[in-house]
């Protein structure tokens, strides 16, 4: 239905956009159907599709103040074939390869995927139900919009699973969520590098590692039994005592992720070239306040 002058003017209020956002059309190409997220099943669909059209603004948004100049990404598409013959923990080893990774823990996945080409928007998602959700339509490049909620261990879990669905997943299938979480624990925790690590473990060499590796003590348990190095009676004994001790709510050892760095670094460069605020607001389809509230702050 056409919006008369006067409901626009009231939609753009209440979303806190200019008008002529509201025209922005979005190539349903690049919009949120290749989309995949990181959520509990309790979410509202309703809350889903918000956060999927918040998804598809931020990809204008993104574009739009990247621009044209951004190099192909490294990444690339490594679909899981139907045999099984190539699995998720060789699609993680395969990437580190060719990204020319250093053996041990990543310390700064922000970066990495950024300078692989991935865009990393992190912010408010209007829910702690969903940590993240991940786009790469053809042509384009990939985005994964990150959520500011969750603790920083959590968040680099959740970036290493978002990336594994977008080089691994261009359909749903019946067990990516499993598969992402695979190619996640490989990318972060390589078999080859932490073996030899989670021999022995409790929960102080659990809260040790957490620090070296920056990811969650459970994450590390889980890794531990997966490839064998403690059976399943320690593992669910150790969840026990990590419960009793309350760090299945809360663990110890705060994890810091560094923010992206991409967009602030290309609003400076564009601020430094001549350009205000108010036109980086206009490209980006947004009124200044909003573009403060969401991109101004980290590029001053």
């Amino acid at each position: 239905m056409e919006l008369d002058e006067e409901r626009k003017l009231l939609l753009a209020r209440t979303l806190s956009v200019p008008v002529q956002a509201l025209d922005v059309a979005i190539d349903e190409g690049k919009s949120s159907g290749l989309v995949f997220h990181r959520k509990r099943a309790t979410l509202p669909v309703s809350k889903t599709n918000q956060i999927r059209a918040i998804l598809d603004f931020t990809r204008v948004q993104v574009d739009a103040l990247l621009g044209s100049g951004r190099q192909s990404p490294t990444l690339m598409r490594t679909p899981l074939p139907e045999d099984g013959l190539t699995t998720p923990e060789e699609v993680a080893q395969g990437l580190r390869k060719r990204l020319a990774l250093a053996p041990g823990p990543l310390p700064d996945i922000v970066q990495v995927l950024e300078q692989a080409g991935m865009a990393v928007v992190r912010r408010d998602l209007g829910s702690t139900q969903i940590d993240a959700i991940v786009s790469w339509p053809e042509g384009d490049w990939p985005l994964v919009l990150l959520g500011n909620h969750a603790p920083g261990d959590r968040q680099r879990f959740t970036l290493a699973h978002e990336l594994g669905h977008a080089i691994m997943h261009q359909l749903p299938s019946e067990y990516q969520e499993q598969e992402a979480d695979r190619f996640a624990s490989e990318f972060l925790m390589p078999l080859q590098d932490i073996r030899s690590e989670l021999k022995e473990i409790s929960i102080p060499s659990l809260a040790r590692l957490k620090s070296r590796w920056q990811v969650s003590m459970a994450a590390l348990l889980r890794r531990a039994r997966d490839i064998g190095t403690i059976t399943e009676a320690r593992y669910k004994a150790l969840i026990i005592e990590m419960s009793r001790a309350g760090y299945r709510k809360r663990e110890p050892v705060d994890i810091i992720v560094a923010g992206p760095q991409q967009i602030p670094e290309a609003i400076k460069r564009r601020l430094a070239l001549g350009e205000t605020p108010s036109d980086l607001a206009e490209a980006a389809h947004l009124t200044l306040d909003e573009f403060d509230t969401l991109y101004g702050n980290e590029e001053r």
